[in-house]
């Protein structure tokens, strides 16, 4: 049984409809109950909504911070904000990763701790927060726990293994080998090959991050 009081106590929000709360922490594996049998809504849904909330709160806080700024410095200094390792960061904070409900497949497989799981779990709370207590409730969560922290700048695994690529006078490659879940909510797995041989694997929600989560395992490794 959820802990109601205490998880919202820990997130610094109040639900009208606890519903949205538990569906927000329901991770896909966890499809019924072997006592009630009852079947529960994953959060993917809510994932999907949040993720435009996340997006629309974003963009307004960066136009009114920096109304000057160009459309694409925009957009990077927004990646910051809505890429997976900084809702990942902002969601272990709140300690996401011991509220979901999953099944022991998923736990035992490292499931509480998956970055992936608790980003979309973040998200899926964005967006029951929007459908329970409206956008501006919404908007002021994702200030506490976003907005009032310094965000890192992100670095472009893809560019600075080009650049590396280039020095070498190597050729690289990404091939997608497997896609995963529903249209909405796909993930990618990417191959990346160095002179023909494979020399990372990553993914993520879109091609293109999937792709930089390849380089960025290559380009660690190779760094160390």
């Amino acid at each position: 049984m959820l802990n109601y009081k205490k998880i919202e106590k820990k997130l610094g929000i109040r639900f009208k409809r606890r519903t949205l709360l538990r569906q927000a922490l329901t991770h896909s594996s966890y499809s019924s109950t072997t006592k009630a049998k009852t079947t529960y809504t994953s959060n993917e849904t809510l994932e999907f909504l949040g993720d435009a909330v996340l997006e629309l709160v974003i963009r307004e806080y960066l136009l009114k911070k920096l109304p000057r700024t160009r459309e694409g410095k925009l957009s990077e200094l927004k990646k910051r904000y809505t890429n997976t390792d900084t809702l990942y960061r902002a969601g272990k904070r709140l300690g996401l990763g011991a509220f979901l409900l999953m099944n022991k497949g998923e736990e035992l497989t490292g499931g509480r701790k998956r970055p992936s799981n608790i980003a979309d779990c973040l998200e899926a709370i964005i967006g029951a927060l929007y459908l329970d207590r409206g956008l501006r409730y919404a908007e002021q969560f994702i200030n506490d726990v976003l907005l009032t922290r310094r965000i890192t700048q992100l670095r472009d695994y893809k560019s600075l293994l080009n650049q590396w690529v280039m020095h070498h006078q190597s050729t690289v490659t990404y091939k997608v080998v497997k896609e995963e879940g529903p249209s909405h909510h796909k993930i990618f797995y990417v191959n990346l090959y160095v002179n023909g041989r494979r020399a990372g694997q990553g993914s993520g929600k879109t091609k293109k991050k999937a792709e930089q989560a390849a380089a960025k395992e290559f380009y660690t490794k190779k760094s160390k």
